[in-house]
C-alpha cells in the first residue's frame, strides 16, 4: 500500500495556507492557482491582499518590521483558514502555521456542510489528481527497479538529475 502523503494520518485531506512567492497562499503538495479552486472572489482577494500584507511586512532581511505587524499577519492567517474550511466543508482540513514566533499551528475543520459546492468540488478534484498521480508514481517504481530519482521544476522545466553517473545495470567485474 502507497503513502498518501496529501492526507494527514486521520486521512484528512489538508491544504495548507502560506506565503512563499507563488502567486497563491494555497498549497496541498505544490502551490494551488487560486483559479482552480472555485473559491468566491472575496475570499481569493483577501488572500491576495493577506500575502502582500506579508511582503510589505518584511524588512530586506526577512525579519516582521514590527511586533504589530506579526500579530496582524497571524490573525489575518486564521481568519483566512476559517473562510476557506467554511467554504470548502467538512472534507478539508485547513492548515496554518504562522511565521510568528511562539504561535501554535492553526487547524481548521468545517462542522457544517460546505458554503460554497464549487470550492468543494474543485478542491475534491485536486486531491483526486493527486491521488491518481501518487498511485502511478508508485506503480512505475514497483515496476522498474532498475530506474533512477530526477527532480522535475514544471515551471522552468528543468530536470535535476542528482547522479548522472547512475548505473541501471550492475557493474561489470571489470569496472
Amino acid at each position: 500500500m502507497t503513502e498518501n502523503r496529501t492526507t494527514d494520518d486521520g486521512g484528512q485531506r489538508t491544504i495548507r495556507l502560506f506565503p512563499d512567492y507563488a502567486d497563491t497562499v494555497l498549497w496541498i503538495r505544490e502551490p494551488i492557482d487560486y483559479e482552480d479552486t472555485g473559491l468566491s472572489d472575496e475570499l481569493v482577494a483577501g488572500m491576495r491582499g493577506w500575502e502582500q500584507f506579508y511582503y510589505d511586512s518584511l524588512d530586506a532581511d526577512f525579519n516582521w518590521v514590527s511586533a504589530e505587524a506579526a500579530r496582524t499577519f497571524t490573525e489575518e492567517g486564521t481568519r483566512l483558514a476559517q473562510s476557506v474550511s467554511s467554504e470548502v466543508g467538512p472534507h478539508f482540513l485547513i492548515e496554518f502555521a504562522s511565521y510568528e514566533a511562539g504561535t501554535e499551528t492553526v487547524r481548521r475543520r468545517s462542522a457544517h456542510p460546505a458554503e460554497n459546492a464549487e470550492a468543494e468540488r474543485a478542491f475534491a478534484k485536486l486531491f483526486d489528481e493527486i491521488e491518481v498521480e501518487d498511485r502511478e508514481i508508485a506503480d512505475y517504481i514497483r515496476n522498474n527497479p532498475g530506474g533512477k530519482w530526477t527532480a522535475y521544476a514544471p515551471l522552468s522545466g528543468t530536470v535535476f538529475d542528482p547522479n548522472p553517473n547512475w548505473q541501471t545495470e550492475a557493474p561489470s567485474e571489470d569496472d
